[in-house]
């Protein structure tokens, strides 16, 4: 049997709330539900099954939907009879008839699902039962106005994890373009190698309490600087934060607010929300993959692929900032245009921060998916 615990609800210990169920199991077989019991009784279906069963008087009133008839508007005004018509409105009713896009088809909330791991044996519990959680993630915000975040959270992946596993297991397991890269300006030598990387700081804020990366002890303590901001932020300085090692964290351990917001932070600067949106009680009948895969990814989004701010055909390279030559802040280059666009003879133009985000040039494959991607378009 698996009980689920959905958002949004208060703060609750994991361990209590595992202990609670437990409690619920432990009774005479009277008691026992009928779907638990062994021999259940038979009962009705359909009263067993009616939805007036998990209704509240906290529900939101649910409106009857009557659609209209469908009504096809122009976005541009179309040329009148015995006027020139202009090469852009050309260009843009043959691209308009060329990406009538599916509503089924890939867009930024789109996203797959993995199938648990089967070639492996099943997850053996013992008679206290385990935790089950699921833990939805989302990509830091791409876009940026007076130091003011203005793209909403989009969804990047989906981790399942078990009460024992410790915090640091997901840390590792997070993936995100930071990983592993030290980013530092490379405007005046756009080709200078990148430093090493020799720390990995980060920490989970979940509930009160930061939960830092200590693994490697030259990692910096990202917490303190919040709490400092914290000890003179208006309507934060009266609350009591706390500070933990995460490699000694288990998700038993944890009191969490199910479908509330998180934080993670690592590589300085580089914010995750996620959201700890499922919690189950498995029990030694359940049926589940080996404890060593877990956590395992049970989703991913598959619109990843940022193309170039310019041209639109390759994907980019370089990530520009404050720069009063572009429209975005930052933008989103590839190595072609932005060569092309911000030096001449190899000579800087102009004020601006830039980051690469590999440490290899790819010119040869860059200028294959560009030559690939134009021929798509004749």
């Amino acid at each position: 049997m698996d009980r689920t615990y959905m958002a949004t609800e208060p703060a609750l210990n994991l361990q209590d709330f595992l202990d609670d169920y437990q409690k619920k199991l432990s009774v005479t077989v009277d008691e026992v539900p009928f779907f638990l019991q062994t021999t259940p009784p038979l009962v009705d279906v359909g009263e067993s099954c009616s939805l007036d069963l998990i209704e509240s008087p906290d529900d939101s009133s649910v409106a009857v939907f009557l659609p209209a008839a469908d009504k096809c508007r122009l976005t541009f005004a179309r040329p009148r009879e015995n006027q020139h018509v202009p090469s852009t409105y050309s260009a843009l009713s043959q691209h308009k008839a060329k990406s009538r896009k599916c509503p089924f088809g890939r867009t930024q909330y789109s996203h797959k699902l993995n199938p648990p791991p089967t070639d492996s044996p099943n997850l053996f519990l013992d008679a206290c039962g385990e935790l089950e959680l699921t833990v939805r993630l989302y990509r830091p915000p791409r876009a940026y106005h007076r130091g003011f975040k203005v793209e909403i959270p989009v969804f990047a992946e989906e981790y399942v994890c078990l009460g024992s596993n410790y915090l640091t297991e997901l840390r590792d397991k997070i993936s995100c373009v930071c990983n592993g890269k030290r980013f530092v300006d490379i405007s005046d030598d756009p080709d200078a190698p990148l430093p090493l990387v020799g720390t990995n700081p980060g920490y989970f804020f979940i509930n009160d309490t930061f939960y830092n990366d200590k693994r490697n002890p030259n990692n910096p303590d990202y917490s303190q600087t919040v709490l400092r901001w914290a000890a003179r932020a208006n309507g934060v300085n009266g609350e009591t934060l706390k500070v933990e090692s995460m490699e000694g964290k288990r998700f038993i351990d944890l009191t969490v607010s199910p479908g509330s917001p998180l934080h993670y932070l690592h590589h300085g600067n580089c914010e995750h929300l996620f959201v700890i949106s499922q919690i189950e009680m498995l029990m030694p009948r359940s049926k589940r993959p080996d404890r060593s895969l877990y956590p395992y990814p049970h989703a991913f989004n598959t619109f990843n692929r940022r193309t170039c701010y310019m041209c639109g055909i390759r994907s980019y390279s370089f990530i520009v900032n404050q720069s009063r030559r572009q429209l975005h802040d930052p933008s989103y280059l590839c190595r072609s245009c932005f060569l092309s666009f911000f030096y001449v003879d190899g000579v800087k133009l102009g004020q601006f921060k830039a980051y690469r985000m590999y440490d290899h040039v790819e010119v040869e494959d860059e200028e294959e998916e560009g030559k690939g991607a134009e021929r798509e378009i004749k």
